[in-house]
């Protein structure tokens, strides 16, 4: 009677998980890639209370590989340390006191290209105030440097720019799984937001603008 009572039991639950599950919904790993459109549900996951939906089994293996590439937790930022490009150390506990924003950006990935007048913009308005912009490039090759060196010299920016490193990279330890990535990070060095694929670069700076405690210009 009891294992008939638990298999009841479990049914229930099974059949009301599915009941629950609708037939299409955004998909929190093609979501950190810029898709907006609903897709068909073929898999979910349970992760810290929430229930997360995925267009393919696929994209559900990659959320059980590494969660918080794909799901926003705010809390301390890591430890971080770069060479700027004219050869300069750059740590991030350094701009401890300011607001950051920290954009992992490539030169081949358009929406890091477009958002990067606006950084800029923000950069020069907000510098005074507190803030500070850090541009990472995610860059692969020997030649990277070079790529990027060529990428600034048409398109410079005021805001200093490094270059991760290929493996163990400051972009493994903020859990970077597409590009651009933004992190806006506040003046004790905890992340409070977080923008991945094609960004609202007008939250953004909303978002900067309250946490340096002024009114937008």
């Amino acid at each position: 009677m009891r294992v008939v009572v638990a298999f009841l039991l479990i049914l229930g639950i099974v059949v009301a998980a599915f009941a629950e599950t609708p037939e299409e919904a955004l998909c929190v790993v093609c979501a950190t890639n810029g898709e907006t459109e609903l897709e068909k549900v073929v898999a979910t996951r349970e992760y810290k209370g929430s229930t997360y939906y995925f267009c393919s089994q696929k994209c559900a293996q990659a959320f059980d590989a590494n969660p918080a590439t794909y799901v926003f937790e705010a809390g301390t930022a890591p430890t971080a340390t770069w060479k700027t490009m004219a050869g300069e150390s750059l740590s991030l506990e350094s701009m401890r006191g300011q607001v950051v924003l920290l954009d992992f950006w490539a030169t081949w990935c358009k929406p890091c290209v477009k958002s990067m007048p606006e950084l800029d913009a923000m950069y020069r308005d907000y510098q005074k105030l507190g803030l500070a912009v850090i541009g990472v490039a995610v860059e692969t090759g020997k030649d990277r440097e070079k790529k990027v060196k060529k990428f600034l010299a048409k398109k410079p920016v005021g805001y200093p720019i490094v270059i991760d490193e290929e493996e163990a990279g400051s972009w493994e330890a903020f859990n970077v799984g597409a590009l651009p990535t933004l992190y806006l990070i506040d003046r004790d060095g905890r992340i409070v937001e977080r923008w991945t694929g094609i960004i609202d670069m007008a939250a953004v700076r909303g978002a900067v603008d309250r946490a340096i405690g002024m009114q937008a210009k």
